[in-house]
């Protein structure tokens, strides 16, 4: 009854997200039914749950944490059972047994397993990238390799029962798997790989599949209380199609002063990685992001996926004093052609500067334009997607173009 539950769920979500790019549903763990109070409390989430199914608190069942919980509980933000740590993003993330050193003792609970629903079935023969983001808890005794991510019908949850959902699950092979040891308990650890569909995958369950024997360890801590358990965090599950590109949103226009201005788009769980143009520094991961520039500013949003990290840039015009339509102002600049082969031409920015950067803030050229169409030489330079910076000082308006070198 809980599985057909939990699909039917499935079913009316896909009649809402049919355009989203991640095909994972509540990939960050913000969506909760109601907010958790206690350990082993998965289910809370909104389309996530343990592979036993069947029982609503078996052995193998995963904390769900976040910051509407109470701060004196055990799944509080920061501080929770065996961590001081916030999310990747935003408020919710999920504490996972990984590793138990059976040796110590008898337990069958020695795994956690996070199942999580996809909006629609992967396309068969198509490629995917799987990405997800993994932190080791302070409390952990060993750190580990073998964390991986396994994509099915569901069928992984068919033969658990609440007794041996907790053992590790040697009977299936993750298509996506880390082999080296994460001990990281500061940074999130990005878990990345290619995944080629079988056509039927609409869960994606994530845990350490291995068993002692064949899971490498390295003693992070001594024993604490007699307790052998290895915890990791989990946050930003996403399965895409490769090739999918970053949507940095349309420009915006805001007056000196004026309030803060969204860019972006609203997916969440997305490897994504936000700077500024010129500053290759990070200053988000989420899908939206929130930005009050002083000054005209080009942002830069980078989809860190497999085969390749693709960008997309959006500049949020601020208005000098006195001027009141951007729009007008900037609109007779040109660069033609664009794409390019690396010759091009610039129009109507005579006695404008000119600079350009790669997508990583570099500068690769730079010019003061003595013509009402002067001819530019990027030749030098790969192909790749380049951004021309036009100023003009005695305003203080800047352009920002994007060149596209073939």
């Amino acid at each position: 009854m809980i599985k057909v539950i939990a699909i039917f769920f499935l079913t009316c979500a896909c009649l809402k997200t049919q355009a989203q790019v991640n095909y994972v549903l509540n990939p960050s763990f913000e969506q909760y039914w109601s907010c958790p109070t206690g350990l082993d409390q998965i289910r809370k989430a909104k389309f996530w749950e343990q592979i036993d199914t069947n029982i609503i608190f078996p052995v193998c069942s995963p904390e769900y944490c976040n910051a509407c919980a109470l701060s004196t509980s055990q799944v509080g933000i920061p501080l929770g059972y065996g961590y001081n740590h916030y999310p990747r993003t935003g408020n919710g993330m999920v504490q996972m047994v990984m590793y138990f050193d059976n040796g110590y003792s008898g337990e069958l609970y020695q795994r956690d397993y996070t199942q999580g629903h996809l909006y629609k079935p992967l396309t068969a023969g198509n490629l995917y990238c799987i990405t997800f983001y993994v932190t080791m808890e302070q409390f952990s005794q060993y750190a580990i390799n073998h964390i991986g991510a396994y994509l099915d019908d569901g069928s992984i949850d068919a033969p658990q029962d609440s007794a041996h959902c907790g053992l590790p699950q040697t009977a299936y092979t993750p298509q996506i798997l880390e082999s080296t040891i994460i001990n990281d308990t500061v940074n999130w650890v990005k878990v990345q790989g290619f995944f080629t569909a079988a056509g039927n995958e609409t869960f994606i369950t994530i845990g350490n599949f291995f068993d002692i024997t064949h899971t490498d360890t390295v003693r992070a801590t001594p024993s604490m209380g007699g307790s052998n358990f290895s915890l990791y965090l989990l946050d930003d599950v996403s399965v895409v199609e490769t090739g999918t590109k970053p949507i940095a949103g349309p420009d915006a226009y805001v007056s000196p002063g004026s309030d803060s201005v969204t860019i972006g788009s609203n997916e969440e769980g997305l490897p994504l990685i936000w700077y500024i143009l010129g500053n290759g520094t990070p200053i988000g991961h989420t899908g939206s992001l929130k930005v009050h520039p002083d000054t005209t500013t080009t942002y830069v949003l980078d989809l860190d996926i497999c085969d390749a990290g693709r960008t997309d840039t959006v500049t949020v015009w601020v208005a000098p004093a006195g001027v009141e339509n951007m729009q007008t102002l900037l609109g007779n600049v040109q660069i033609f052609p664009n794409p390019t082969t690396g010759n091009f031409s610039i129009e109507h920015a005579k006695g404008l500067q000119l600079i350009i950067y790669d997508v990583i803030g570099r500068k690769v050229y730079e010019t003061s334009i003595t013509s009402d169409k002067e001819q530019i030489n990027i030749n030098d330079q790969p192909g790749s997607l380049y951004m021309g910076q036009i100023t003009d000082e005695k305003t203080g308006v800047r352009v920002v173009l994007k060149i596209v070198k073939e």
